[in-house]
């Protein structure tokens, strides 16, 4: 017998939409069929959309920035991006320089992340490497990671990787069925900047990290991707006229693009306003003409996935550096928000299937999970069921994160995930959090090779 059937809801697989019944038993999906099975449970989703628990492939949950963390621990994050729809998500390593340093923060991040209510994955994060690449490689595939992140600028805080360590351990990342993602900026374009400034401000910071910096940093990327046939991920482009420019290289092959809600749904109007210091993160938020050309990318699938580089921090935090932005923590909020803004961007059907496939199936396919990312028979019964009727406005005093505002404060949205399931067990169920008990698991991440040239 089954443990649970979710009967009569319109699934989205990312291809197509249709009405069936899916069943569950022992944490995976048995059955997916218009006939009736006999279950334990019988959970009725009759006008609704399911769709396979979302994926975000970039958290950063009890994120240490020395003097401040981000709001949200793994418990808090875990449920909040519940709520958001997500049943899997991948946070970091803190930054490794050394070999000797990997597993003691590996173990690290696996304590930390033991309250976790859905499941999670981690990359890899270099700073400065003294590893040989090959070392590195093999180390991070013994954790069950497949991913390790660069930084392309931070100099000043010893986290930039150089080009020549970049290029050679993107020249055996094909070999090693690895990926190499990116923080993509020019280090050299924001210290020039940077000097040029006495005293800086939040409303400095398109200044401070212009369009220009990513696009010259992702430029090179993606050339060096398509020049040793290696397998490159850049994280949160906010730019779309580095987007444009990277399609010219016909890279597309060997790079694949993430962005972020933020970048389509709010503009640099905001470093305005008084409360600018609100909207501090890096990459900044851009240009209304940056948006018109990065929805575009969305729409013509040069963005591969979807994340929110969730990273919120406490409004008395964020205030106290209003006049020093050199102490400033960035970063906002955004996993329980991530869909439902993108969805009343569009909320056509064709849209839903567009989402499910950048925020879960590519993200599945592009960072090896091989169990996720899919309604299919004998996939893990990670499944979010969603109510497109719902008219709701989004407050902090509605979300369950433990940041204290949400810069989308006010938005009129429509729809709302009401259930979520994680392998086979609801963590939402009707709108109200009952994972409690339920702990998520660290996923291991297998060799994974892109269909490449």
């Amino acid at each position: 017998m089954n443990d649970l059937g979710i009967i009569g809801g319109k699934i989205f697989d990312g291809a197509r939409s249709y009405i069936a019944n899916i069943y569950i038993r022992d944490g995976r999906i048995t059955a997916i069929t218009s006939d009736y099975l006999e279950s334990k449970e019988d959970y009725p989703a009759v006008g609704k959309y399911v769709m396979p628990g979302l994926i975000d492939p970039h958290v950063h949950f009890s994120l240490s920035l020395g003097k401040y963390r981000s709001a949200d621990d793994f418990e808090s994050g875990s449920i909040s991006a519940a709520f958001g729809g997500i049943t899997t998500y991948i946070d970091f390593l803190d930054p490794i320089t050394h070999e000797d340093e990997i597993d003691e923060k590996f173990l690290k991040r696996l304590e930390e992340a033991k309250n976790s209510h859905i499941d999670y994955s981690f990359h890899m994060t270099i700073a400065h490497p003294d590893i040989d690449p090959v070392i590195l490689a093999k180390r991070t595939l013994a954790l069950g990671i497949n991913s390790i992140k660069t930084f392309t600028t931070y100099s000043t805080s010893n986290r930039m990787t150089d080009n020549g360590y970049i290029l050679d351990l993107l020249s055996i990342t094909k070999k090693y069925g690895i990926i190499e993602t990116f923080h993509a900026e020019d280090d050299a374009i924001i210290l020039h900047r940077s000097k040029m400034k006495k005293k800086q401000l939040p409303q400095d910071l398109p200044f401070l990290h212009p369009y220009e910096s990513e696009m010259s940093a992702a430029m090179s990327i993606a050339a060096m991707a398509k020049m040793t046939n290696g397998q490159a991920y850049i994280v949160h482009n906010s730019s779309g006229i580095s987007v444009k420019m990277i399609k010219k290289l016909d890279a597309s092959a060997n790079l694949r693009l993430e962005t972020c809600p933020q970048y389509l749904c709010l503009n640099d109007d905001l470093y305005e306003r008084d409360d600018a210091y609100l909207y501090t993160l890096v990459p900044p938020l851009r240009s209304r003409l940056e948006s018109v050309y990065l929805h575009k990318a969305f729409k013509d699938g040069s963005i591969s996935t979807v994340g929110t580089d969730h990273c919120p921090f406490k409004k008395a935090e964020k205030f106290e550096n209003r006049f020093n932005y050199d102490s400033m923590p960035n970063g906002i909020g955004g996993v329980e928000t991530s869909f439902v803004l993108l969805y009343n961007m569009d909320r056509s059907e064709k849209n839903v299937n567009t989402l499910v496939n950048m925020q879960s199936v590519n993200v599945a396919e592009t960072f090896g999970l091989k169990n996720k990312g899919k309604i299919a028979i004998g996939a893990d019964a990670d499944i979010a069921i969603f109510d497109p009727s719902v008219k709701w406005t989004i407050s902090i005093s509605n979300l369950h994160t433990k940041a204290d505002y949400t810069p989308y404060e006010g938005t009129d949205v429509i729809g709302k995930f009401i259930s979520v399931i994680s392998r086979g067990r609801f963590v939402i169920k009707d709108g109200k959090f009952v994972g409690k008990r339920l702990k998520g698991k660290f996923v291991k991440r297998r060799r994974v090779f892109w269909p490449t040239r």
